[in-house]
């Protein structure tokens, strides 16, 4: 009975060791260790994050709660899961550690080290990136929706644009430009236009580049001045972009083909 007892104190003095140790996935995780813990006041950490106060004061609440969620996170994670031993714990605890430091350090730093080389390579990649983006959304734009629009040989450039225009929610029409709008911001706020160019009783032909579409950023000369993307297209209501606009859209929005 006395070893016993000895076996069990030794036990619970080692337990009582690891509780006073600091949670860096309780510090760096917070309500989502919380959650998973049971440790309900980590939730206060949303509001910190999610509303702002006067000088940085939520960040510095925020701060205050890691570090306390730090020092109390092993005794929560204990009482939450009392069956596990003392080397499974441990091992748990680890891994929520390096998911943290994963997640809050090395992850940001990353895409703040590509983020850098990209711009160190050449300022002009990130007009680059944002062009050829604007072309690839329009030309995903224009697979999705012009399929959906009859072409007719008698069309002109302004009847395909209000057709067009029809099945584009956000748009607005002027002549034979459709103006695309952010969903989240209306049709008062023009992001792109496309604009649609085909003569009267043209039978449209992708070899012969008779029937074009050409969009753009809706940006003032004066503030910056954005290229256009350019495609061909036929009655079939096959698409093929211009070779310029071809190299742009292999790119796209893959921000690595820049570096």
């Amino acid at each position: 009975m006395i070893e016993g007892t000895n076996e069990s104190n030794t036990k619970d003095e080692d337990i009582t060791k690891d509780l006073k140790v600091f949670n860096w996935g309780a510090f760096f995780l917070t309500f989502i260790w919380g959650i998973r813990y049971k440790a309900w006041v980590t939730l206060l950490a949303i509001p910190l994050i999610w509303f702002q106060m006067p000088f940085f004061l939520n960040w510095i609440l925020l701060t205050v709660l890691q570090i306390y969620c730090g020092i109390k996170g092993n005794e929560w994670a204990y009482k939450a899961d009392k069956r596990q031993n003392k080397k499974d714990f441990q091992i748990t605890q680890i891994k929520w550690a390096i998911a943290g430091v994963l997640v809050n350090i090395f992850i940001p730093f990353s895409i703040m080290l590509i983020l850098a080389r990209f711009i160190q390579k050449s300022p002009s990649n990130i007009t680059d990136y944002i062009q050829n983006a604007q072309c690839t959304v329009s030309y995903n734009k224009l697979n999705k929706t012009l399929k959906y629009v009859p072409l007719l040989y008698s069309d002109t450039g302004k009847e395909i644009a209000y057709k067009f225009a029809s099945k584009v929610k956000n748009s607005s029409l002027e002549n034979d430009t459709v103006f695309i709008s952010p969903n989240s911001l209306g049709k008062n706020e023009k992001l792109y236009q496309i604009v649609f160019d085909k003569k009267v009783n043209t039978v449209c032909s992708i070899e012969k580049k008779n029937c074009i579409i050409r969009s753009a950023y809706v940006v003032p000369a004066d503030i910056y001045e954005f290229g256009e993307c350019t495609f061909y297209f036929d009655n079939q209501k096959n698409i093929k972009p211009s070779k310029d606009t071809e190299k742009a859209l292999k790119k796209g929005l893959n921000i690595l083909k820049y570096l």
